[in-house]
Formats: structure tokens, sequence, C-alpha cells
């Protein structure tokens, strides 16, 4: 058989992009052509199931071909690009000319099998190709779910890891309250517990198929019977809850399920891009705080320079997934009348979408996160070069008084090659001096300087357990009490000891629970005995 459509389309459109092997391939990707197999194996077993048109050994042979199909064994035969014109009727013709090709060669008779009048019997473009895209979007999904929920454990590790070690928290580029550096990582675990939540929501919103509707979803040409039978062997084939539409028209014409999923990855994208820009800052030489691995040379002229190249590349595939993930909706919106000629764009672009997150999410889970390293006496440092320690004394000095304070008064602390605890000592000396405050007060309100775990209580594998450090007395000053992050008050002002550990906050809904609203998240991870019982 010449391929006559299949070779017309290849003029029209050029070949596929996909690579494989050793030597360039130019392919349908390999993720579609499977999944038009398991529609178009639906298909063929319902029409089988319900009218029998075919002789046995004929339909054995069929579904020989088209398990051959699946598996990816004539992926060659497949050499269409997914940007085309026509809603994928190119497709559709390629997988019927290579069936009744195949079944064909193996009986040798060309007569057995028409690709179309029995190939596509009962069937449209508009129907199977948009069903295959949704086969595609489902698994995608769940794909990235996992990925997801890779970096949110990550992430939980890192709050584990790190808690007890205060550092300066920043809003607007400016030092604004200390904070403990657990929540910080538990703030990036809430997003990925969102996404993860978005994903778990989108399994169900993606799964309804217009397959049996033919070509405008009013089902002309396929039975009732054959459309309850293809509902129950695609879902068999597929293992997914797929299910089909209760209102066939909508479900062939219209593509909005497919920019809310696209919605969903973009929002993905953003979350990533947000956690990369922030340990950008974290790790920069000016701020110094964590330290990104030396992985490979920065620069071919400048000897001394290391490159955060790991965050570098998740941002770069996450901004390039969001501008992916952008161009569906307006492919959706593009549909006229009963169809969306633009499906096999969009497939396209979920493809390259989810595989860029994907990449991006594990980079960042299994080579980024667990190489971190914390230098503690660079967040003290820090600390004490900042003015904005002096919103600890909120309570104990009037508003203005500490704005006239912080105007007039630097304190060199931070600077001096004494040890960490002698440096401390000697800010709050100034600092009483200064004020006029006891000096066992301020000692209370900074007593987190006092007592941060030293340098090696931050590496990576041993920083889980800080059970000595109390955490420090800010909570406070910068959240209502009612807030599950807060720390509690030391029990008096003079007490120089440092703060008993704090009450356990209550234990937010579990992460792992995807049907929990956004709404409903339930404060900082860090209040947790475990974090890990949140997954």
């Amino acid at each position: 058989m010449s391929m006559e459509q299949t070779m017309a389309a290849l003029r029209n459109f050029g070949y596929g992009p996909a690579g494989g092997g050793q030597l360039p391939q130019y392919r349908t990707p390999s993720e579609f052509i499977q999944a038009l197999g398991e529609v178009k194996e639906a298909a063929l077993r319902a029409l089988q199931e319900t009218e029998h048109p075919w002789p046995d050994s004929v339909f054995e042979t069929v579904l020989q071909v088209l398990a051959d199909i699946r598996s990816g064994r004539l992926d060659h035969r497949f050499p269409l690009d997914l940007a085309q014109g026509g809603a994928g009727t190119s497709l559709h013709m390629n997988i019927c000319e290579v069936l009744a090709d195949e079944v064909a060669q193996r009986l040798g008779r060309p007569d057995l099998f028409h690709f179309l009048d029995d190939g596509a019997r009962s069937q449209s473009t508009n129907d199977v190709v948009s069903t295959a895209a949704i086969i595609v979007i489902q698994r995608r999904i769940r794909s990235l779910e996992s990925a997801v929920i890779a970096l949110q454990e990550a992430l939980v590790e890192r709050e584990q890891a790190w808690r007890g070690i205060t550092i300066m928290g920043r809003t607007e580029w400016q030092d604004a309250l200390p904070m403990d550096l657990s929540q910080v990582a538990s703030a990036w675990a809430g997003s990925a517990e969102r996404d993860r939540w978005r994903l778990g929501k989108l399994k169900e919103r993606a799964r309804t198929i217009p397959l049996g509707g033919t070509a405008t979803g009013t089902g002309l040409g396929a039975s009732a019977a054959y459309l309850f039978a293809a509902e129950q062997q695609l879902r068999r084939l597929t293992g997914l809850p797929l299910q089909r539409s209760q209102n066939l028209t909508d479900a062939v014409a219209q593509r909005d399920d497919f920019s809310e999923v696209a919605n969903g990855f973009a929002l993905i994208g953003a979350n990533i891009v947000k956690l990369c820009r922030d340990l950008m800052f974290y790790t920069s030489t000016v701020v110094g705080e964590l330290e990104h691995p030396a992985l490979q040379w920065g620069s071919t002229a400048m000897p001394v320079k290391t490159n955060p190249v790991l965050l570098e590349f998740a941002m770069g595939l996450a901004i390039r997934a969001q501008h992916r993930a952008a161009s569906i909706p307006n492919y959706a919106q593009e549909g006229f009348l009963q169809l969306n000629a633009f499906t096999p764009f969009m497939v396209d672009a979920f493809i390259g979408s989810a595989s860029d997150l994907e990449r991006a999410l594990n980079t960042l889970a299994r080579d980024l996160l667990p190489a971190l390293r914390v230098r503690p006496e660079r967040c003290i440092q820090n600390m004490l070069q900042s003015r904005a320690l002096l919103n600890l004394l909120r309570k104990d000095l009037p508003y203005e008084t500490l704005k006239a304070l912080a105007a007039d008064w630097q304190s060199g602390a931070g600077a001096t090659t004494a040890d960490r605890d002698a440096k401390v000592h000697q800010y709050i000396d100034e600092l009483s001096r200064l004020t006029g405050l006891d000096r066992e007060v301020i000692k209370t309100r900074l007593s987190f300087l006092l007592t941060s775990p030293s340098s090696s209580a931050a590496e990576p594998a041993t920083a889980a357990e800080p059970a000595t450090t109390a955490e420090p007395n800010i909570a406070a000053n910068s959240t209502p009490a009612t807030d599950s992050t807060s720390v509690a008050e030391p029990a008096t002002a003079t007490d120089s000891t440092p703060a008993a550990e704090p009450a356990t906050a209550a234990e937010p809904a579990t992460a792992a629970e995807p049907t929990q609203p956004e709404g409903q998240q339930q404060g900082s991870s860090s209040s947790l005995p475990d974090s890990k019982e949140r997954l």
C-alpha cells in the first residue's frame, strides 16, 4: 500500500521533530501514537462485539497490528508532525493506512480490511483524535503529579533539616523580621502542596471523552450499543478513569477543558520560577546564607566564579513551559462552530510544557535541594548588621523612637572578629546603652541569636534535629497570636535563659490529601513534630 494520504500530509506539513536512538528519527510522538492505537482498538473491539463486521481470523490480525502500534514497534510508520492543518485528519488517516497495510501484508490479501471503510467505521477524526489527546493529557498530569510530590518531599526534608536556624526575613527586598529557615522552606512546600492538589482536581476535570460523537457530536454512523461498548473497552485498555461525555456535541466542539489544564501547568511553572528566584537571592555572594553547589566552572575568563547552573536551568525550563502552556487557551478560543481544528497543536504544547516542568521539578528535587548548604554564621552576621533587628523591640519602645534610633545608629557588631556569642553580647550592650532598656529584656528578645546551631548542624545530612535550639521569640511581633506559625513568648522579660520550646501548633491538614481546598491550608508545617507526616 502506498500510504497515499500520509505521504500527502508529509508534503504539506513535513516530518515530526521527535528524536530517538543514535540516528535522527522524525515521527509523531510515541505517547500520542500509543493513545491513538488505544482509541482505535477500543472502537474496533466495540464494533466487533456489537456488530461483528469482520471474520474472526481477520480481526485477530487487526488486534495483533494494534498491539504492535500501542507497544511502539511500528512508531517508524508514523512520521507526521503534530503541527498540521485539518484537525488531525492526517494523523487519523495515518493510523488507518498503517493498520490496513499491515493486515494486508500479514494475511497476503489487500481486500480484507479497507483503511477507511473498515479502519474508520463508526468513527471520525473529530472524536478519535480528541479522545487520544485526552489520554495523553491524563497521563501527563499523572507523571507531573509524581514530580510535584518529589519536590514537595524534598522541601519538607529541608524544612526538617533547617529547624532552629534563624535568618532575616525580608519583604520587598528589604530586611523585615528574623524567622526560622524551616518556615521559609515550609512556604515553598506549601506552593508545591497546592500544585499537587490542583493536579488531583485536573485529573477529574479532564477525563470526559467524545468517543462515539463522530464528526459533529451527533453520533452519525455509531449505534448506541457501540457507544457504550467503546467507552468500556477504552477504560480497560488505558487503565484510566475515562468517562463518556453526556453532551457529545459539546465534547467535540469545545476545548476549554484543555485550557483549564494548561492554566494548572502554567501555575506550576510560576511556582518553580518563584522558588528559583528566592534561592538565587539566598545563594548570591551578596547574601550568602545558602550555598549553591559548585558543579562546573563558571567562566571562561574568570577562574573564581561559580554559576547557579541548576537554578538557571530549572527556571529556564519553567519559563518555557509557561509559554507553551499559555498557547493552549489561545488555540482553544480559535475553535469554530462544531470543531476545534487546533487540537494537534494543543497536544504538542501539552507534551512540551509537561516535559519541561518535569525536568525542572526533578532537577530541583533530586539534584539541587539535597546539595544546598546552609551558612549559619553568615545568617547571624547579616542579622547583626541589619537595623531591622530593632523591629523586635516594638513592644518595648514607641514606634517613632525606634524610627529615630534606626536613623542615627548602625551597629558594627557583625563586622568584628569576635566569636558569635561575643558579637551578640556586644550588640546587646550597645543597644541597651542607646535605648535605656534593661539588658536582660533585650537579651530575651534576641535570645535566638545566642542559641543558633553551629555550622556543622546545618549540613544536609545531619541537620534534622536541632533539639536544643530555642526558636526565635519573634512571632508575636510579626503575626497574630492565633497564627499557627507563631512562637510562644518567653515566660518573663527578665529571664536570661533561652526561651522554652514552644507548644506544638495545631497540625495542618495532610498534604497527601489531593481534595483539600486551596483556601483551607493550615499554616506552617514547621510546627509539626515530623513534617513527613504531611506526605
